[in-house]
């Protein structure tokens, strides 16, 4: 943690400037790391496993792919401080089903969940950039120093990041309850409360936050994918609006939307698996119930 608190400061000034050649530098960086290492490769040729209907070579390639994903990823973030997000949709953007996107413009609460799929904070601060504020769940990072900086870089174009903490939460639903938008990630279920699927043909948790923050708020849920294309170019894909049902039973209408943001979820990923940059073991560390 500390290494990468060094290295993202480090590059931070020139990656800024010149992007171009640091995402060649993070491409070349993670081809070294898929081959020293061997814990991460593990992890994510595993996950990638279910989604290539075991097919070892394409989960290999996938893995690798990733990998370099992840890295530039970090050089994404480098250069947000710098970036113009007013004019990034229509230079950096290929958006798919960008009528859908009218719900950013229409009065109230909006979800917008993701997955951890090409940069999707980077594609929904350009996308929002549309005079509405919004606020965005991310991981809490170890040491404080990392998560302090990391929190900063994000926040940089306009858009407000808070932990996955109680405070976090509690700024969301804050946010929602003023009519913002609020963007949650819906496939990592890294607080441990989630709601379990059949994802893949596995049986795995995921979030239940933005299923029971969209019941609570009454508020559409608009899933937003987004593919790394080269560099900082991006393509995305917008979903159907999701609502959650509101019946007596809240147990089942936030497992009947989880269910029906994982099918489309699956769908995006058998497109382009190599696009998930999840690094942990997802299918053991998510595992539920009997699959």
């Amino acid at each position: 943690m500390i290494n990468r608190l060094w290295w993202m400061r480090a590059i931070h000034p020139l990656a800024s400037r010149y992007p171009g050649a640091f995402y060649r530098v993070a491409a070349g960086a993670a081809s070294a790391a898929w081959v020293v290492r061997r814990d991460l490769r593990r992890n994510l040729v595993r996950n990638m496993l279910p989604i290539c209907d075991g097919d070892l070579p394409q989960a290999k390639r996938a893995g690798k792919q990733a990998m370099k994903y992840v890295a530039q990823y970090y050089v994404d973030l480098a250069t947000l401080p710098r970036r113009d997000l007013s004019t990034f949709e229509t230079q950096h953007l290929e958006v798919f089903h960008a009528e859908r996107l009218d719900l950013l413009a229409a009065p109230g609460p909006l979800v917008i969940v993701s997955a951890h799929t090409g940069n999707a904070e980077l594609a929904i601060q350009a996308l929002t950039y549309r005079g509405r504020p919004f606020v965005a769940l991310v991981e809490a990072l170890e040491p404080r120093e990392l998560a302090e900086y990391m929190l900063k870089l994000r926040s940089a174009a306009g858009g407000t990041f808070h932990e996955a903490t109680f405070g976090g939460v509690r700024a969301m639903m804050a946010a929602l309850k003023q009519g913002q938008i609020a963007g949650v990630m819906g496939d990592r279920d890294i607080q441990d409360t989630g709601v379990c699927v059949v994802f893949c043909g596995r049986q795995v948790k995921v979030p239940r936050g933005p299923w029971e923050l969209a019941r609570r708020f009454d508020a559409p849920v608009l899933p937003i994918f987004s593919a790394r294309k080269h560099g900082d170019q991006f393509r995305i894909d917008v979903g159907e609006p999701i609502h959650v049902g509101r019946s007596g039973d809240l147990e089942h209408d936030i497992r009947d939307a989880a269910e029906r943001y994982v099918r489309v979820l699956e769908a995006q990923l058998r497109r382009d698996p190599g696009q998930w940059t999840v690094l942990e073991d997802f299918w053991k560390v998510h595992a539920c119930g009997t699959r």
